[in-house]
């Protein structure tokens, strides 16, 4: 019998209504242009993903800090699958009929280049988080989140919403990773995390 089990709250966590709030309220701050770090010494948060919550913790921490390659090291490298939402698997066919590994640290990085102000913000929200224990070295992941990337690129938003589904399997070195990311769009009006993934992705 499957495990079901509510994820703790971390840090980046919040209720989606305080979640709005900080995000249109004028003045707050979170997401003001801050000094530009040393581009030697780029934030690293990284835990060895000994179990699958780990996982998603690294993951937060990686867009934070805009650290692309900590980003591409919670992905399995052995046996990756992205699923956009049904709408940008439509729009975007060419696209993620080949999407993997390094599709997704190519985009990651084509963002990171293209922030606002030089050094701006970068935030996951994750919200109704729910982790399930499939086995011993296998888990299944599900959360609202929202992703926000202060970028300079005309005519796309800087963020976007829907639901995640995370399949987070250990790979060889019996570590886990994400084996299989599925993205949901839950409104018709929203801009997706797949269609920041599309319009960055050269």
């Amino acid at each position: 019998m499957l495990k079901t089990r509510p994820v703790n709250d971390r840090k980046l966590r919040y209720s989606f209504s305080f979640i709005i709030l900080l995000i249109f309220y004028q003045g707050c701050g979170i997401f003001d242009t801050r000094d530009p770090q040393d581009p030697e010494t780029i934030r690293s948060t990284y835990f060895p993903p000994t179990s699958a919550d780990l996982v998603i913790d690294n993951l937060s921490y990686s867009i934070q800090e805009k650290n692309s390659n900590n980003y591409n090291r919670c992905i399995s490298s052995e046996n990756y699958q992205y699923i956009p939402d049904s709408r940008s698997q439509q729009q975007y066919v060419e696209i993620f009929n080949s999407w993997n590994i390094q599709s997704e640290k190519h985009y990651l990085d084509n963002l990171i280049s293209r922030q606002e102000g030089g050094n701006s913000s970068a935030v996951l929200f994750l919200d109704n988080e729910r982790l399930t224990q499939l086995s011993s070295d296998s888990a299944r992941y599900q959360a609202d989140y929202i992703f926000v990337f202060q970028h300079n690129q005309a005519n796309v938003p800087k963020s976007s919403k829907g639901r995640i589904s995370l399949i987070l399997a250990t790979d060889s070195d019996e570590l886990f990773y994400i084996r299989k990311w599925e993205d949901f769009r839950q409104n018709d009006t929203d801009f997706t995390w797949s269609e920041f993934k599309a319009n960055f992705s050269n």
